[in-house]
């Protein structure tokens, strides 16, 4: 299969999504605000620092990257989604309610927003998107409220290994039933969504605790070190070790607000 080569951007674009970017430094104040501005390819032009504090990265490393190099497939391939409508379309996402990891601090509902950029043409040549925090949780559809419930229980309940069957019982559904609202909610399977829950409170307690890499895995509710290795790796490039030195080196050259 011939794999296409990326867009280039034109200057008159450049300069048009980094005129769309200017405002977000003026948010940075505001800490349970995320947003960022996106070219027509769905990579980051600029981003605030709330939105790189989520990712664990600096503004800088966050320029050029898509959601695929930030976030679990499925959840990027949602996230994805709704760029496409934008761009194909033309058309605002306003408000919508997404659970959203907030590494690495606990799972929370935000109300995304997003819309294109245009040219003096009309022509579309990127996204801004900006993620707010709820104020309360009591305007949720009652199934999505429901499903958050059990997201927030299998964190609160990480070490003791929730399954996806027992998720199931808890909600009082099949396993099928909450596959598929999971899904459609989520943009993700409940297998996959425990293995994030577990995978962020993993990074949190390596950055935050002074535990070996095996009593981490434990309280992370992974079977075996191994198992955790693999899986941490597989997500963040690096095996558990080597993120808690990087992570504490940073925090040893971070310079002071």
């Amino acid at each position: 299969m011939r794999t296409r080569a990326p867009k280039v951007i034109h200057d008159a674009d450049a300069a048009l999504l980094a005129a769309g970017a200017v405002w977000l430094p003026l948010l940075d104040r505001l800490q349970d605000v995320m947003c960022w501005v996106k070219d027509a390819e769905g990579r980051f032009v600029a981003v605030n620092a709330a939105l790189a504090l989520s990712a664990g990265l600096d503004r800088a490393a966050m320029v050029g990257k898509t959601d695929a190099n930030l976030y679990t497939q499925e959840i990027a391939a949602a996230y994805h989604r709704d760029d496409l409508a934008v761009m194909n379309e033309g058309r605002e996402i306003l408000d919508k309610p997404e659970l959203i990891h907030i590494a690495p601090r606990e799972l929370e509902w935000r109300l995304t927003s997003k819309m294109p950029l245009r040219d003096a043409a009309g022509r579309i040549v990127g996204t801004a998107g900006i993620s707010r925090r709820m104020a309360t949780e009591s305007a949720l559809p009652g199934q999505m409220d429901a499903l958050g419930g059990l997201m927030r229980y299998a964190r609160e309940n990480v070490a003791r290994r929730v399954t996806v069957r027992e998720l199931a019982e808890r909600a009082n559904l099949s396993v099928a039933t909450l596959e598929r609202r999971i899904r459609a909610n989520f943009g993700t399977t409940p297998r996959r969504f425990l293995g994030e829950i577990r995978l962020n409170e993993a990074a949190r307690l390596l950055t935050g605790s002074a535990w070996n890499v095996a009593e981490v895995a434990d309280r992370a509710g992974y079977e075996s070190p191994a198992s955790f290795t693999r899986a941490f790796r597989r997500r963040h490039g690096v095996a558990p070790g080597a993120f808690r030195r990087q992570r504490r080196a940073d925090e040893k050259v971070a310079p002071e607000e």
